[in-house]
């Protein structure tokens, strides 16, 4: 992608380094197109959803738009449960939603997640909770919610009863262009939406939750970062605008996802500039130019007070989390889109903290965070824009091709492979 659009690149990086509205707004737009390049081509495909667990199984959106799960002890697809399907004398056959990107979330009574198609320029976007026990919808009323829309970013619960998402503009409506949605997490509720903001842009990554304060830190490709009040209040009814506590203009557009950690919000856009913003005041602590569009979420370290920051063009800055001082730069061949893994591993006699980084190249780099130094790599021979876990002391992947592969990470060597979208052996 960014060989193809690199003429598009350059000239959006010369746009965006003005911070008048009227450049971001163009930048913006040209930006937008590349992007949507950049999303498989113009045709939703998904495969950026990372595998998560919630201790027994792997939960992991594939290559169809199926959420399926792997069993997390024995690395064994299970055939019995996916969504969505179609159910015939066979048994569950898939149906697809068409494109997955982002990582399932789970929580006690339900596995959470959303994806889209389009046909031409009309998109239709399907939110679902499925049981953990059977696979089969948890909400009472039997289906999944649609909206016609895109839907990028993770399905996130709250703990104040919801799930919250970004979107793009909502029934081919040109404003606004996107919202926040936020729907009731009650299984048995008769109003499964709960409300929306408005936004002015579309929002692609996940927004970053503050479950103390009870907001939502969410960022538009119109290069603003938005801070929505979450709580269950009667005084937004009528006005859900009024839910928006302040806004902060970007010097780019905001395409990947907000970090909230240690009471600070952290973000890039496609200015390649990383921030770090005040909550209280909605105002920059400090600003670091990272040479680079930014679209993967940072990593933070409190052990360390280190903050990893990767770019589009390949480059890991560690920085004091503080103050935004550089630590060490790194540059690998590739893409950085999914974020970083932040792990221990044991050695002989000590214990060594590396990243796991994917790679727009084939592979997931391993890179010692003390320094820098690069360890070597996982050889996925695929392209990987979604994040690497840790399960069970060995490092699962989700490639472009739709594979699961799993690594040691002592050694770093492949344990195995599975095709996602019918569980063979790659």
């Amino acid at each position: 992608c960014a060989t193809k659009h690199r003429g598009t690149i350059e000239q959006v990086q010369s746009l965006l380094k003005y911070r008048h509205r009227a450049a971001i707004l163009i930048a913006t737009a040209a930006a937008s197109l590349m992007l949507v390049g950049c999303l498989n081509d113009l045709t939703p495909q998904g495969r950026w959803s990372s595998p998560v667990t919630d201790g027994d199984y792997i939960y992991v959106g594939n290559s169809d738009g199926v959420l399926v799960r792997v069993d997390a002890s024995t690395n064994s697809y299970d055939v019995n449960w996916l969504y969505p399907y179609q159910q015939d004398g066979s048994g569950k056959n898939p149906r697809s939603v068409g494109a997955i990107y982002g990582s399932p979330t789970v929580t006690d009574d339900a596995v959470y997640s959303g994806g889209y198609t389009c046909r031409g320029s009309i998109c239709e976007a399907e939110v679902f909770a499925v049981s953990p026990d059977t696979g089969n919808i948890a909400w009472s009323s039997g289906s999944s919610y649609n909206i016609e829309t895109k839907i990028v970013g993770q399905i996130q619960p709250t703990q104040n009863g919801l799930v919250i998402f970004g979107t793009s503009s909502v029934s081919g409506e040109r404003d606004p262009p996107g919202y926040l949605y936020a729907m009731n997490r009650a299984l048995d509720t008769t109003r499964r939406v709960a409300w929306r903001v408005p936004l002015d842009g579309e929002a692609w990554g996940d927004a970053a939750i503050d479950n103390i304060s009870n907001t939502a830190y969410i960022g538009t490709d119109a290069g603003t970062l938005y801070a929505v009040d979450i709580r269950s209040d009667p005084q937004y009814d009528t006005t859900p605008e009024a839910r928006i506590k302040w806004t902060y203009q970007s010097r780019g557009a905001i395409t990947g996802s907000v970090l909230f950690h240690d009471g600070k919000i952290y973000f890039g856009d496609l200015s390649g500039t990383f921030y770090r913003l005040d909550p209280a005041s909605g105002e920059p602590d400090w600003i670091f130019d990272a040479g680079n569009w930014i679209w993967s979420k940072a990593v933070a370290d409190s052990e360390t007070s280190t903050i990893y920051v990767g770019t589009l063009g390949g480059d890991i800055h560690a920085l004091n989390i503080e103050n935004a001082s550089v630590i060490w730069s790194q540059k690998i061949e590739g893409q950085i889109v999914g974020s970083p893994l932040l792990f221990e591993r044991e050695r002989s006699t000590f214990n060594q903290r590396v990243l796991a980084v994917p790679s727009g190249a084939n592979s997931v780099h391993i890179i010692l965070a003390s320094d820098g130094q690069n360890l070597g790599v996982l050889a996925t021979n695929s392209a990987v824009k979604s994040s690497p876990a840790l399960i069970n002391n060995l490092i699962y992947v989700h490639t472009l091709d739709g594979d699961l592969m799993w690594f040691s990470p002592d050694d770093q060597t492949l344990q195995g492979c599975m095709a996602l979208n019918n569980g063979g052996r790659c």
